[in-house]
């Protein structure tokens, strides 16, 4: 029986059973979770981290290397949009299972990731060129690129459709919806603030000493690890449940149609 969609109400998406769903799937299967959040995407982007930062730091020590800089950003930049897009489509198998009650083990959840593996790259991808781009021309553009393709790599992992119909699909389902799901983005944004204003407080936001004294200390690499795993395991189990509260706004019907995808 699924225990997000009871008294739903199909004309409305509603903030509250996004974040209850996404809370819900963390309660629920927490070990599942927890390691994709943190085995898929905390570790990876820590080690990313640090040798991005190795590289800088030797680049930055000859001036004939300074273009190399650049181009280190722009590969950290990848590699962690690529880690995104896997944590992302094992965190939607999680979610929907978590819809109907039931409990995907994490080899279950990599295997639906996998599965769409080069589509989830290609919208990850394009998704950060649109904000990236939507940004700099006077940031408003970036903000609707954002809310438009926000349910794209959920879309892929589900429907299983290509990389311009998942974007497609993702316009679809956020069209009459777009100022509640940029209220989502904002509730989000105030809950990074003050998970990150703790780990200041607890001494574990250093990532700007290691800028400045050219040392990347395992107190960095901590920091890291966890502040990238907290977004992670946030983010990848709003973005589904955000996915599924919209498909049942617009489409209707249970989350027994989406379980049966992974069947």
């Amino acid at each position: 029986m699924a225990t997000a969609a009871t008294g739903y109400d199909a004309s409305q998406m509603s903030i509250g059973r996004v974040f209850e769903r996404a809370f819900a799937t963390i309660a629920h299967n927490p070990l599942v979770v927890l390691a994709i959040a943190v085995v898929l995407g905390g570790i990876p982007s820590a080690l990313v981290a640090y040798l991005g930062h190795a590289f800088r730091a030797d680049a930055l020590a000859s001036t004939a290397d300074r273009a190399a800089v650049w181009g280190a950003m722009f590969f950290s930049w990848v590699l962690s949009i690529v880690i995104g897009a896997i944590v992302q489509g094992a965190m939607t198998r999680a979610t929907v299972a978590e819809g109907e009650g039931q409990k995907a083990s994490f080899a279950e959840c990599v295997a639906a990731g996998a599965r769409v593996f080069l589509p989830l790259i290609g919208v990850a991808l394009l998704f950060g060129l649109g904000i990236m781009v939507g940004t700099i021309l006077l940031i408003i553009p970036g903000i609707i690129v954002m809310v438009m393709w926000s349910v794209a790599a959920p879309a892929v992992v589900v429907e299983r459709d290509g990389v311009f119909r998942a974007l497609s699909r993702s316009q679809e389902l956020t069209k009459g919806s777009r100022w509640k799901i940029f209220g989502l983005f904002l509730v989000l944004l105030v809950i990074y603030i003050v998970i990150f204003s703790i780990l200041g407080l607890a001494g574990l936001s250093s990532m700007r000493n290691a800028a400045v004294t050219g040392n990347f200390t395992i107190v960095n690499f901590i920091s890291s690890l966890i502040s990238s795993a907290l977004i992670n395991l946030l983010w990848g189990t709003i973005q589904p449940s955000l996915y599924v509260e919209l498909r049942q706004a617009n489409d209707g019907g249970s989350l027994e149609s989406l379980e049966d995808i992974f069947a």
